[in-house]
């Protein structure tokens, strides 16, 4: 089937939000709302392309042409930005896009530590999304990959169940290029015990039926290309806090697997095979139990469910470190200093992790082609 996909960026026309909201382009082609509830983002993507051409053109351009452009069946990509210190590299940025009032105040949701959120809309793709935050580096003039007071938000279409949800960050952790300690003040918002929406102390959350961009392409199980997201308005978050491109990367593909799973996509038969092969590796490292745990906070949550989620993160957390501790060798080099290099067990948690994201890549790459 020929691919049609891949086109120049345009805006959708219009699009019913999870409260809803209608947007509609006027004729100078700024959106206009009516709202019955606050919306998490008041600009256009368009508009942010427009202002990173200026400081990086070349990210501006890729955004431009490939932002709605669905790569191999994976699902579409959302980002939230919270900034744990005074947020002053965004004051330029935002004050173009509308000014806090219309940007950052609309939304109530962020890190309980973060002097702002700023909600991206959403791409189509993680390479797309990866090209939206090395724009935003090079407009604002400060790191926001592996940036400790920079903590980013991945935000996936569809709601998982409770194991997909542990399994997504379960596999994020041990497919990560980066080790993380965690307190319960790294994974506090202020939906934490929200009235109507409390998240908990979460790393998986689940959305708080704001608005939604359904118009990505959904790969369905007979391998046809549909317009549009099977959800109304329900996404799956998991807060990768200091990330990097290969968190991106892998909770894209992670999350894919397991949606499709659950919601009868294309790559149902392929994330089926993924859950028995993670299930096989945590049963080996004796890990199954940490399936059992909260990790996200669902509607009938009880009393404790936060500690117990958080007793289990640390146990993974304990975990890995232990390995990379175990597989460390010192080596004596010249004028008598000493360096720590890491060595890959070929038995070990993270390596078997990596290699399974790799080879479930591969898998999806080479059969995405049946479609294509």
């Amino acid at each position: 089937m020929e691919n049609t996909l891949k086109r120049p960026y345009l805006e959708p026309k219009k699009w019913q939000t999870g409260h809803g909201t209608v947007r509609t382009p006027n004729s100078f082609g700024i959106c206009n709302y009516r709202r019955e509830e606050h919306v998490t983002c008041t600009y256009r993507l368009r508009d942010l392309i427009d202002l990173l051409h200026a400081d990086a053109p070349l990210a501006a351009d890729s955004l431009a042409t490939d932002c709605r452009h669905v790569d191999q069946g994976l699902l579409s990509v959302g980002l939230k930005i919270h900034c744990l210190d005074d947020g002053q590299q965004f004051d330029q940025l935002v004050a173009a896009l509308g000014g806090a009032a219309n940007v950052l105040e609309v939304n109530y949701y962020k890190d309980a530590r973060a002097s702002l959120c700023l909600v991206m809309p959403a791409v189509g793709n993680a390479n797309s999304a990866i090209h939206l935050i090395e724009g935003l580096e090079r407009c604002i003039g400060s790191p926001i990959f592996n940036n400790r007071n920079i903590q980013l938000q991945v935000c996936s279409p569809g709601r998982l169940s409770a194991r997909g949800a542990a399994l997504l960050g379960i596999g994020f952790y041990l497919g990560s290029d980066t080790l993380r300690r965690y307190t319960q003040a790294d994974l506090r918002t202020t939906f934490e015990a929200h009235f109507n929406h409390p998240r908990g102390i979460r790393l998986v959350l689940y959305d708080a039926e704001g608005d939604f961009d359904r118009e990505f392409a959904w790969w369905n199980a007979q391998g046809v290309i549909e317009p549009e997201l099977p959800f109304e308005n329900t996404r799956t978050d998991l807060l990768i806090g200091s990330g990097s491109r290969l968190d991106i990367q892998n909770v894209n593909l992670l999350a894919t697997l397991l949606i499709h799973s659950e919601y009868n996509g294309y790559w149902r038969s392929l994330g089926e095979q993924f859950i028995l092969e993670m299930e096989s590796l945590l049963s080996r490292h004796i890990l199954s139990g940490l399936l059992d745990a909260p990790w996200v906070r669902e509607r009938w949550a009880q009393i404790g469910d936060d500690d117990q989620f958080f007793a289990a993160l640390l146990e993974l957390v304990a975990y890995a470190y232990g390995e990379s501790a175990r597989v460390k060798q010192r080596r004596f080099l010249l004028f008598g200093t000493w360096r720590d290099i890491p060595a890959r067990a070929p038995s070990g948690i993270l390596d078997e992790m990596q290699s399974l994201l790799s080879k479930y890549r591969r898998l999806l790459e080479r059969q995405s082609h049946l479609v294509y």
